[in-house]
């Protein structure tokens, strides 16, 4: 391998860590959770999710009519996909 340059080294940048720009506690929530009597938001930046509106309500049946998707915190999220799960293992 005679003949092959050697590879170039890249410095590395003086200083210290570059600081992040915005902070988990700015987030200001915005999306509430469509679920029936749920306070909690839907932002994707705390978690929460948007399911079909089909698939939602096999789920809860109190859901009210509306958009095709359906927005829900992180808990209702987890429980949907739980059940989701356990309709997948009966089908088996």
């Amino acid at each position: 391998m005679a003949g092959r340059p050697h590879k170039r080294r890249i410095p590395r940048p003086k200083g210290g860590k570059p600081k992040r720009s915005r902070s988990s506690a700015a987030i200001d929530p915005e999306v509430p959770c469509h679920v029936p009597k749920c306070t909690e938001f839907a932002d994707t930046a705390l978690g929460g999710r948007s399911i079909a509106f089909d698939n939602a309500v096999d789920v809860w049946d109190n859901i009210a009519e509306g958009p095709r998707r359906v927005k829900v915190c992180r808990t209702h999220y987890k429980e949907w996909k739980k059940s989701k799960k356990d309709d997948e293992t009966e089908w088996s």
